[in-house]
């Protein structure tokens, strides 16, 4: 049985363009994209090639390509991604299905995002996990034009994560868990159903902590305003990658979020990833990411 792999990483060719010509903040160094003092290796991250050779392994028909999220850059503003649209453009094959870049914390995205939308090229956006508030004229557009919108974790702050590699084994797991909970108490799946969210990372923490997230409202902890959805509701209409490296936890999920909601994410070529992709979860995700091509009013 082929299928997609939802969660794979390439940089863009401009970016690694404009690094090697000194531009927006960025630099190469032994074999290294150097962006805001994080080093990316270059050697597969920058390889389409190396993608087609994992699919063609996995038996799947293709990959849905992001960019890591060091070059999620907010504060980077449109310029910056106009600059990784066009690179994610020239990765765009009939294999390689691309996520656009917003500049998420502009007020031009949600100009952007509709404009992305009608182009009939890109099959989602990749969000990381700055704050959500005030996102709501984005997610109207990307309800609109029912967006897959996949949710990878960004860094975090606590710098009691910076021993152990802490910053990503508990990091990014947390900083999921804020991003869904960030929109489950927005009651952003109530409002804007059309928005086929998908968590990176199994969700990171989400599934574990429901419970406590309903019991939060279910008791009127301060700051919680009434939502239209139970927490279990809205956890159903996420979607979420199987990369869980733990099958109680898969087990997990599977109740959480429904099986049909688990899709297969290998985090390819990180080494965080998967060595291998689940057949029965990568069917699923074939009409899910099919390239968006709806125009939408300008915003």
């Amino acid at each position: 049985m082929a299928g997609w792999d939802v969660h794979t990483h390439l940089i863009p060719p401009t970016v690694l363009s404009a690094a090697h010509r000194g531009e927006f903040g960025l630099s190469v160094d032994s074999g290294s994209l150097v962006v805001d003092g994080q080093r990316l290796p270059l050697r597969r991250l920058a390889d389409p090639t190396a993608l087609l050779h994992w699919i063609a392994e996995q038996s799947l028909d293709g990959a849905v390509v992001s960019v890591p999220p060091a070059l999620f850059r907010y504060d980077a503003g449109v310029e910056w991604a106009e600059l990784v649209n066009q690179g994610l453009r020239e990765l765009a094959t009939p294999q390689l299905r691309v996520l656009a870049h917003l500049p998420l914390l502009d007020p031009a995205a949600p100009s952007v995002a509709a404009g992305l939308a009608g182009e009939g090229v890109f099959s989602g956006f990749a969000l990381g996990t700055p704050s959500y508030a005030g996102l709501d004229p984005v997610w109207r557009v990307l309800d609109t034009v029912g967006a897959f919108t996949l949710i990878h974790p960004g860094a975090s702050d606590d710098k009691r994560l910076d021993s152990f590699y802490l910053s990503n084994l508990l990091g990014n797991p947390y900083e999921t868990g804020v991003a869904a909970a960030s929109l489950v108490f927005a009651d952003v799946p109530g409002r804007f159903p059309g928005i086929q969210f998908c968590l990176c990372h199994g969700g990171g923490v989400t599934a574990a902590v429901a419970g406590r997230w309903q019991r939060g409202i279910d008791t009127n902890r301060p700051g919680i305003e009434p939502v239209s959805l139970p927490v279990a509701e809205a956890l159903r209409r996420f979607y979420v990658d199987d990369l869980a490296h733990d099958d109680a936890v898969l087990e997990l999920l599977t109740k959480t979020f429904g099986p049909e909601r688990v899709l297969a994410g290998s985090d390819w070529p990180f080494p965080m990833g998967s060595d291998g992709v689940c057949a029965a979860r990568s069917a699923a995700a074939e009409v899910l990411t099919r390239p968006l091509a709806k125009e939408v009013a300008a915003w």
